[in-house]
Parts: C-alpha cells; sequence; structure tokens
C-alpha cells in the first residue's frame, strides 16, 4: 500500500481505471449505455485539468483526451467514444 500512496493522483485513476476495465471486460458484451452530454463535458474537463498538470504537449492532447475520457466512461459503465465532439 506505500507504493499506492506516493503515486500521484492521476496515475491512481489510471490504475483503478485499469483494474475497473479488467474486471468489466465480460460485460462488455452487453450494449452499454451512453454517457450523457453533460458527464462527457465534466470528464473532458478534468480531464484537460490532468493533461496541463501532466504538461501535455498540443501535438498529444487530443490522444490523452480521448483516452482520459474513455478511461472515466470506463469505469462508470459506459460505451466509450470513438473521438471528442
Amino acid at each position: 500500500m506505500k507504493i499506492l500512496s506516493s503515486l500521484p493522483f492521476n496515475a491512481k485513476i489510471l490504475i483503478a481505471s485499469a483494474l475497473v476495465s479488467f474486471a468489466s471486460f465480460a460485460a462488455e458484451e452487453e450494449t452499454l449505455p451512453m454517457a450523457t452530454d453533460a458527464d462527457i463535458a465534466e470528464l473532458t474537463a478534468a480531464c484537460q485539468q490532468m493533461a496541463a498538470e501532466d504538461q501535455v504537449e498540443d501535438a498529444d492532447l487530443p490522444q490523452y483526451l480521448l483516452d482520459c475520457v474513455n478511461d472515466q466512461l470506463t469505469e462508470m459503465g459506459y460505451q466509450t467514444l470513438t473521438e471528442l465532439k
């Protein structure tokens, strides 16, 4: 547990998302609901803040945001996106 407490917040989120994604792999065979536009906007804003903290390069930002939002959507039990609007 000492290792987890020393990780930055966004690393903990990514680890938790990966674990939840793995655990819910079987559930993906079912049709998952779509998140609301408001949920996606909120997740995108949170991911933009994390990108700023991580100093993500502009060229890498679109893929970073899509991956980040999709990780959160998966964790919440929603369908993932192929692109952000």
